[in-house]
C-alpha cells in the first residue's frame, strides 16, 4: 500500500509476483492497494501506469469494497486523475453510479476534493450532481465543509453547471445550514459569501 500510493510499478510488481504478496489485501478500514493507487494516480509520475498494472496485470479485483462500502472508483474520482477514472469508469465491475454506506456517490467525493474538472466530467458522464447523501449533504455541503469556492461558484452559479441553488436550503439533521457547517470547520470567509445566498434560498421556500 505504501508503494500503490508513490507510485512504484516496478517495486509492486516484485512484491507482488516474487514475494508473494496478496494484490488485494486490506488495511483495517478495508482498504487495497488499488484505492490508494486510484486516488494517488496524478501525483505521481507513474501513479496512472501502476493503476493499470494493478487493474489489467495483477488483476486487483476492482469490486472490493471498504468498511463504508467505499470502492476504488470513489478514489480515483476523490484523486481527480482522469485517465484513471476514465479507466475505471470503463471497467465492466464498476458501477459509476454506485454509492457507500451513508449514501454518497461519486458527486460528493468529487465536491470533497473541490475540484471542478472532475465535477464536469460526471456531468459529462450523466450523473446527477444533485443527489444529497443519507445526512442531507450534498455537494454544495461537501465543497463548502472544506471551503472549495471555486467549486461552490460552479456549482451554484456557473452556467455550465448544475446551478444547485436549491441545495443551499437544506438542513442537517442537527439543523445548520450550510454556511454555518463550513464556519464550523474553520472556512469563515466561504461561509461569509454563503450566508445571504443560504438566506435568499430559505426564503424562497417559505
Amino acid at each position: 500500500m505504501w508503494t500503490a500510493s508513490y507510485g512504484h510499478v516496478d517495486v509492486a510488481r516484485w512484491l507482488i509476483e516474487q514475494v508473494g504478496l496478496t494484490v488485494d489485501a486490506r488495511n483495517k478500514a478495508g482498504r487495497t492497494a488499488l484505492m490508494f493507487a486510484c486516488k494517488y494516480a496524478g501525483h505521481t509520475v507513474h501513479g496512472h501506469a501502476l493503476v493499470s498494472y494493478l487493474l489489467n496485470e495483477a488483476r486487483a479485483d476492482v469490486r472490493l469494497r471498504m468498511r463504508d462500502e467505499s470502492a476504488a472508483f470513489d478514489w480515483a474520482v476523490f484523486g481527480g486523475h482522469r485517465p484513471t477514472m476514465e479507466l475505471l469508469a470503463a471497467h465492466p465491475d464498476v458501477d459509476v453510479a454506485s454509492m457507500n454506506r451513508f449514501g454518497c456517490a461519486a458527486v460528493q467525493w468529487a465536491a470533497a476534493a473541490g475540484n471542478v474538472d472532475t465535477l464536469r466530467w460526471l456531468q459529462e458522464k450523466g450523473l446527477s450532481l444533485s443527489h444529497v447523501n443519507g445526512v442531507k449533504h450534498g455537494a454544495v455541503t461537501k465543497a463548502a465543509w472544506k471551503g472549495h469556492d471555486a467549486a461552490l461558484r460552479w456549482l451554484l452559479l456557473a452556467d455550465d453547471g448544475p446551478k444547485l441553488k436549491a441545495q443551499l436550503a437544506i438542513r442537517d439533521p442537527q439543523g445548520r445550514s450550510v454556511a454555518e457547517l463550513a464556519a464550523l470547520n474553520g472556512m469563515e470567509a466561504t461561509a461569509e459569501w454563503l450566508a445571504p445566498l443560504v438566506a435568499e434560498a430559505e426564503q424562497e421556500l417559505s
